[in-house]
């Protein structure tokens, strides 16, 4: 319901209460398609006015406060800037929004779902515009006059339940929805849909006109509310949807200021876990290239076939030597077999040569070793990104998604690449299981203390490390401040992994990690703590299940 007209006509009545009697201070772009009004009210506030021409999960929405212009923005419509606002009206029978200057200059806002447009009117004519301003200057704008508005040819339906059946008759449209859209002017599909549901698919005009009758007046005084769809996308509506949860707003300003909000969020969300599921495909893929590039059994029959060569020749040593470069000999080890001819070195004697392949059989082997531990290592890598994989098609929700990204250390509106970039089967942190629900994380060095703290921890997380003294930073999940037995355990094994571990007692400060922050000029690891508490505690290690 964003470019719906009942829409603009309160959006258009609530700017008028904001703008009139003050000025508009500025038009500028700062993003494509996207384009800022920043005015001054007559009590001296900021008011931004932001509208988006290229989505249609966009339209306007505003934001209070100065907002300053990037280096990259663009100033539009200069000569506006600083000039009294006399009001804000709404055509009588279009989306578009007029914002009307003391010097009877328009500024009009074309909210048209297909061609979303803003542009300046002077004397009836195009003076300029953000959208192809080539082809509409100096064009004359007609504003429309005499014609009965949207919402008197509504309110006389709706006033009217001989009128509404009347003309609804006279259609002969394919469907219901048809006949509805074609009867009410100003009705988009959501509304039609709306009125179809509400009358039970019943083609009966007196049920239809009932239902139409209860959603004009509810659009007339509407409750303006931001829902979700059932995969968690945001919309707005004006209807009075008691039964559907979502938060409620006292005015559509203030609704399509929130809906804005989330709705980015949410597509920021959307793209965020797009690229990882990209880079984690992309990291699968490799992964698996490489496996099947690995063969430890190959490299073990060549060590097999150096260690023998080396006997074949130590058994021959007394052999006539009659060919520099090779020797044939009995293969003694499978008798029946052909000779076997073997390739040697001509400075060296047969024993050097044999040494040479014994040297040949040890590095084989050592090779083959670190080959079959990659491929262990690499087999791990790909069970835990399958399950990354997995678990990123079993998120049904924006709040799962957010979950996710923050776990896997990626936030809405950043690169994966750097999340992912370390992404591997061993655990980024030393781990210590409390309880079956408790976890304690504990920071192996200045770097991943940072990494531990501010990338892998919630507010709610409670934040440990030894007081006076350098050491690991601790994160405790899954409990509150109030379980002081799991918070003792914890701090004691954030003694131990501090320097001041060979001491009696060692003092440990805890706090929620909400109130642990960076600081300016603070190095790596370093960080500035408000609202702690104090533990002196034994310095213990006993508890630890996974001492990577």
């Amino acid at each position: 319901m964003l470019r719906n007209y009942f829409t603009l006509y309160h959006t258009a009545m609530e700017l008028h209460q904001h703008l009139a009697g003050g000025h508009l201070t500025e038009i500028f772009s700062e993003h494509k398609n996207e384009v800022t009004l920043a005015f001054t009210t007559l009590r001296g506030q900021h008011l931004q006015l932001l509208l988006v021409t290229h989505s249609p999960l966009f339209c306007l929405s505003t934001k209070e406060g100065e907002q300053r212009k990037t280096r990259n923005s663009a100033s539009l419509m200069t000569e506006l800037f600083m000039q009294p606002v006399s009001g804000v009206t709404i055509s009588p029978s279009d989306r578009e929004i007029q914002i009307h200057f003391t010097d009877e200059t328009l500024l009009v806002l074309q909210l048209f779902s297909s061609d979303t447009n803003l542009f300046l009117v002077k004397k009836n004519l195009i003076t300029d515009a953000f959208k192809h301003k080539n082809a509409l200057v100096g064009q004359p704008y007609q504003s429309i006059h005499g014609v009965p508005g949207l919402l008197k040819v509504l309110e006389k339906l709706a006033m009217n339940k001989a009128l509404f059946v009347a003309q609804f008759n006279n259609l002969k449209a394919e469907s219901i929805a048809e006949s509805v859209s074609a009867t009410l002017p100003g009705f988009d599909r959501t509304l039609v849909q709306e009125i179809v549901t509400r009358a039970a698919n019943n083609k009966n005009p007196e049920a239809l006109f009932s239902a139409f009758h209860s959603i004009f007046f509810e659009l007339l005084d509407p409750q303006p509310m931001v829902s979700q769809k059932e995969n968690g996308e945001p919309y707005f509506t004006l209807l009075h949807n008691t039964d559907t949860p979502g938060r409620s707003f006292d005015s559509v300003l203030e609704g399509l200021a929130h809906y804005t909000l989330t709705m980015r969020r949410f597509l920021e969300t959307k793209e965020a876990l797009k690229a990882v599921r990209t880079k984690l495909l992309r990291q699968l893929t490799k992964n698996r290239k490489t496996l099947e590039g690995f063969n430890p059994e190959l490299l073990d029959q060549f060590a097999r076939n150096y260690e023998e060569c080396g006997h074949l020749l130590m058994a021959s040593l007394y052999q006539p030597r009659t060919e520099r470069k090779s020797i044939t000999v009995k293969n003694i080890f499978e008798p029946g077999a052909p000779d076997k001819i073997m390739a040697l070195k001509e400075a060296l004697t047969l024993q050097k040569n044999a040494e040479e392949y014994f040297s040949k059989a040890s590095k084989t082997r050592g090779k083959c070793k670190k080959m079959k531990e990659r491929h262990a290592s690499l087999q791990k890598e790909r069970v835990a990104l399958e399950e990354l994989l997995a678990a990123t098609e079993r998120i049904s929700s924006p709040k799962e998604a957010r979950s996710f990204l923050e776990q896997l250390g990626a936030q809405p509106g950043t690169s994966s690449a750097s999340a992912l970039k370390n992404l591997r089967t061993a655990p980024q942190f030393k781990t210590v299981n409390l309880s079956p629900s408790i976890t304690l994380l504990v920071g192996k060095n200045a770097a991943n203390n940072e990494l531990l703290t501010f990338s892998h921890t919630k507010p709610t997380d409670i934040w440990l490390h030894a007081r006076g003294s350098s050491g690991s930073h601790c994160v405790l999940k899954g409990t509150t401040l109030n379980n002081m037995t799991i918070i003792r355990q914890a701090a004691e094994i954030a003694a131990w992994y501090s320097s001041a571990k060979h001491s009696a007692l060692v003092p440990v400060i805890y706090t929620l990690k909400k109130y642990v922050r960076h600081g300016k000029k603070l190095a790596v690891g370093q960080v500035i703590v408000e609202r702690e508490e104090v533990l002196l505690v034994k310095p213990s290690n006993r508890l630890f299940s996974d001492p990577a």
